[in-house]
């Protein structure tokens, strides 16, 4: 847990400092300041509309800086803000323009989900372009190279002494044009004119609208009906008499593409939050309907295979093999397939399959209205293209004015709304961010938008306030969830003593769901007996993402203790798919014989008798599928096929062989390839209560002179992984 840093500056009305150009704020720096990061050639076109921006943050109290450069390198970027920071207690940034991008390695715990091989594949899908290398000031960077061919990458090793968690300093954002056919200039001036606006408008957060789309959560209804209660907790003003919240699911209708597209035209939607799949070009809203007629069933299924076809054309083997598979699994004939090659029918394909998603052109069609816009999804933020679907909604000429995205994949159990309602209270999106983001996840567009509050709080302000610990031990009182929630994640950044318990002792009593939530994430952090024991509460808890939560965290620790409650929410608690889901998917991380003794009792003891054999049958399959574990420590198993096992312990840790995978890193017989690959996955094993032992061999290896470097730097990198 880290501490800020505060102090002054006054800079003259406009000066040059090592080439880079200050605009000083319009009012006076006191307790807080902003600033506006861009390239030369975009503030020579823009200069009033930056301006203009400048002028109505101060007269919001937020003193604003404009600093402007051909920028070579993003540590002369990051230099300028740590001073600012420093000097004038800057709160946060936009990157406007030309901005170097960073790309980050050896990083890959930090996100929520990406774990893509970086020595097989290439530097720049392997890396994730992030920004806090510029807003979380702890965290150290070694240098690795600039892109050849897009040289505004840079790409950077985190450092195998950094801070191992994210604890932003401040917030930040990006702006830049998209590839449109319009102007980059023209963009970004209309961008900044209709933010002015929008600042001038008052608007409260009253408007809300959450979309769910095919494939989130596995579909499980248990896992999306408590987004209301939840969003009810957090932003109150949303259902009262002038408020309105709305939800939508993708199999509300056949193709609910025209009501999500109606829903954003809207003038006075305030936030939107997507939950769904995606790529930089795409929002995926909805698969194919479900039928219910058998001519829809054979329309469907046709579809399905022509598509299926068109995709293996070009592979000759591949293509008799998916027919092979159609004659013989399914007794189905190249019929099935017929039109895949013809032109019509694949024009009316594709117009089908259109109606399933929203692509790039449509976003600047439709002028999204929303003010703000979450996208829950994999690649929707990724500023490192030249065109991406969080950057088409802002510069489109509707109203969204900032969106919070992700440049990689993302983990669809994470927590999307957390702490949501502070932006209902007034806090800025970039306030709001800085306590909630990941590697990944970035604001675009404008980070220092905020509403009227909708009640008496003023979140802007307690952001604001210096920190006092009796402050915070008194919002713990407060009537709103998310102000409680910001006085423990307050708490926890400071140092409290006693946080452990404090957060132990709220999860227990609170009648909030995200409360209780709050609390296991934050002591998911601290890693202690307490987070340990309240796993115990909150795998039974109301809230089913914290059901869900808690299996995985479970897995994550790999206690024998875990298995029976794990077992009996299985059966218990099986229509919450979700929950059984993640259940049977990491059983394999356990002892198998404590995993057979606590079905078998789970099964002699449940009140649960229709399909229970069945779900015996399930679970012990689960139990017995460990063949990439007995593959892995297996000499006989080829080295690639051994490595691919090793990949798989970043997900499931398998604590239970531990023993094993230790006592092959310390044999003299095995490849250096093999043991690098298994020290970087031991480097997940952060909260398994075989950490100790890992960390002991880790310690031995590193300061082994007899081995290769890159070997002991490996054990070194994860060493201070698990340490820290």
């Amino acid at each position: 847990m880290r501490k800020l840093i505060t102090g002054s500056l006054m800079f003259c009305s406009i000066l040059s400092l090592q080439a880079q150009t200050f605009v000083k704020p319009t009012v006076k720096v006191k307790d807080t300041s902003f600033a506006v990061i861009t390239d030369k050639g975009t503030y020579q076109a823009c200069e009033a509309e930056l301006k203009a921006y400048q002028e109505i943050l101060g007269k919001e109290g937020l003193p604003t800086f404009i600093i402007y450069n051909e920028w070579k390198k993003p540590e002369d970027v990051k230099k300028v803000i740590t001073k600012l920071y420093k000097r004038d207690k800057l709160e946060g940034v936009i990157f406007v323009g030309n901005i170097p991008i960073p790309m980050l390695r050896k990083a890959q715990h930090m996100t929520s989900a990406f774990k893509m091989d970086e020595k097989n594949n290439d530097w720049r899908d392997s890396s994730v372009p992030s920004d806090r290398f510029y807003d979380d000031f702890d965290l150290q960077f070694d240098f690795l190279k600039q892109d050849s061919v897009e040289n505004n990458f840079f790409y950077y090793n985190l450092a195998i002494k950094s801070p191992q968690q994210i604890q932003c300093d401040i917030y930040s954002a990006r702006v830049k044009a998209v590839d449109s056919g319009e102007n980059p200039y023209t963009q970004i001036s209309r961008y900044f004119k209709k933010v002015v606006a929008e600042h001038q408008t008052n608007n409260k957060l009253d408007q809300f609208f959450s979309y769910t789309g095919d494939g989130s959560y596995s579909n499980s209804l248990t896992a999306w009906t408590p987004e209301a209660f939840t969003i009810r907790e957090q932003m109150p003003g949303i259902f009262d008499k002038n408020g309105r919240a709305r939800f939508i699911r993708y199999n509300f209708s056949d193709y609910p593409k025209d009501d999500v597209i109606n829903m954003l035209k809207r003038t006075d939607l305030d936030l939107s939050i997507f939950h769904e799949h995606g790529m930089p070009e795409r929002q995926y809203l909805s698969g194919s309907p479900a039928t219910n007629r058998w001519n829809t069933h054979v329309d469907a299924m046709k579809y399905y295979y022509r598509s299926l076809a068109r995709r293996k054309q070009d592979n000759k083997k591949s293509f008799n093999e998916m027919l092979d598979m159609m004659k013989n699994t399914y007794g189905l004939d190249s019929i099935w397939i017929s039109g895949y090659d013809d032109p019509k029918v694949t024009t009316e394909d594709s117009l089908l399959d259109l109606r399933t998603g929203i692509i790039l052109s449509e976003i600047t069609e439709f002028k999204p209205n929303s003010r703000i816009v979450i996208f829950d999804a994999c690649y929707n933020g990724d500023f490192r293209e030249k065109d991406y679907i969080a950057g088409r909604y802002i510069m489109s000429e509707g109203k969204c004015v900032t969106t919070f995205a992700n440049s990689v994949n993302v983990l669809q159990d994470k927590m999307a709304n957390e702490m949501l309602g502070l932006l209902g209270m007034g806090a800025r999106v970039g306030q709001w961010a800085k306590l909630t983001n990941i590697l990944e996840s970035h604001i675009t567009g404008d980070p220092t938008l905020r509403f009227q509050s909708i009640n008496e709080v003023d979140a802007n302000a307690l952001f604001k306030e210096p920190y006092s610990e009796s402050r915070m031990l008194e919002l713990l009182q407060s009537p709103y969830a998310d102000i409680q929630n910001f006085a423990l994640h307050n708490l926890y950044r400071n140092d409290y003593p006693g946080i452990s318990d404090l957060l132990r002792k709220t999860f227990e009593t609170s009648s909030f769901m995200m409360v209780r939530f709050t609390c296991l994430a934050l002591l998911e952090k601290i890693s202690d007996k307490n987070f340990r024991e309240v796993l115990h509460l909150a795998i039974t808890d109301s809230y089913e993402f914290i059901r869900r939560t808690s299996v995985r965290m479970m897995q994550h620790v790999g206690l024998n203790e875990y298995v029976y409650p794990q077992i009996k929410a299985y059966v218990e608690d099986n229509l919450s798919e979700r929950v059984a889901f993640n259940v049977s998917l990491g059983l394999q991380v356990f002892d198998q014989a404590a995993v057979q003794a606590a079905i078998d009792k789970v099964m002699a003891e449940t009140y649960v008798l229709q399909d229970k054999e069945e779900m015996r049958k399930v679970l012990e399959n689960a139990n017995n599928s460990r063949s990439m574990q007995k593959e892995l420590l297996s000499k006989e198993t080829s080295e690639r096929w051994r490595i691919l096992y090793c990949n798989s312990l970043k997900n499931h840790m398998a604590h239970a062989c531990v023993d094993g995978l230790l006592a092959l890193l310390t044999d003299s017989s095995e490849s250096e390839k093999l043991k690098t690959c298994l020290l970087e996955a031991f480097a997940w094993f952060t909260h398994s209560y075989r950490k100790p032992d890992i960390l002991r061999v880790c310690d031995q290896l590193r300061k082994d002179k007899s081995l290769s470097e890159n070997l002991r730097e490996e054990a070194d990198r994860t060493y201070y992984r698990l340490k820290n």
